[in-house]
């Protein structure tokens, strides 16, 4: 059996580890971290890793490269000590999701369009019916959401409320993610950056001129 992709592997071991992060899975693995990067160009988990994991986890090799169960076959094993979320999130190969750009625009319309820049895996326990996955591609919401972070849009969830964060497709700017303020009295919508250093967005409330993509329900970035 071919076992499956470097990434689908490497994000099992993310899960069972609870770790984030190259530099953390370098320390757990007593690894230099340009391993990693050495290991993901050959497309394969090394037999080291698989030991190390073994004798100090007593995570299986099997689920690591296939995602066949048991996860381990100790008996003092405590899945709770290493995964604490629901084992059905991890156990299957992750799926792929599409990472599109925020900045294309169409040259005649000025409207946000989409350009996929890569592919990411993604558990169940993260997808949506309509979800959109891009790469932030600014430090206006630091330190909530770090520039080239992974953030997940809920496509369904349109409705602009009070202190959410969405995703607008602004004429002319392409696709910006931003704290929403709805505000009744001054009829207006601003767009809120959570970073001090960038200023707000004002727009006529009953005609903004700007369309709502969907809300932020998720993030992925280093810590």
């Amino acid at each position: 059996m071919k076992p499956d992709a470097f990434e689908d592997a490497y994000a099992r071991i993310q899960a069972a580890t609870r770790t984030r992060t190259q530099t953390e899975i370098a320390h757990l693995l007593g690894i230099k971290q340009s391993s990693i990067s050495d290991a993901k160009k050959k497309n394969t988990i090394p037999d080291g890793w698989l030991v190390t994991l073994y004798r100090s986890l007593g995570l299986e090799p099997d689920w690591i490269l296939y995602g066949q169960e048991p996860i381990s076959r100790r008996e003092d094993f405590s899945l709770g000590a290493a995964v604490r979320e629901p084992l059905g999130d991890y156990a299957a190969a992750p799926a792929k999701a599409t990472v599109f750009a925020m900045q294309p625009t169409d040259p005649e319309t000025g409207t946000w369009r989409r350009h996929p820049l890569e592919t990411i895996p993604l558990f169940d326990r993260l997808k949506r019916t309509n979800l959109l996955v891009v790469k932030m591609d600014s430090s206006s919401m630091e330190p909530v959401i770090r520039r080239d972070a992974y953030v997940g849009i809920d496509g369904d969830d349109t409705r602009l409320r009070s202190g959410e964060i969405y995703a607008l497709d602004i004429p002319g700017e392409g696709l910006v993610i931003k704290r929403v303020v709805r505000d009744l009295e001054a009829k207006r919508l601003t767009l809120l950056a959570d970073n001090p250093a960038h200023q707000p967005q004002n727009f006529p409330l009953d005609n903004p001129g700007i369309t709502p993509v969907g809300k932020a329900v998720w993030i992925i970035q280093e810590i």
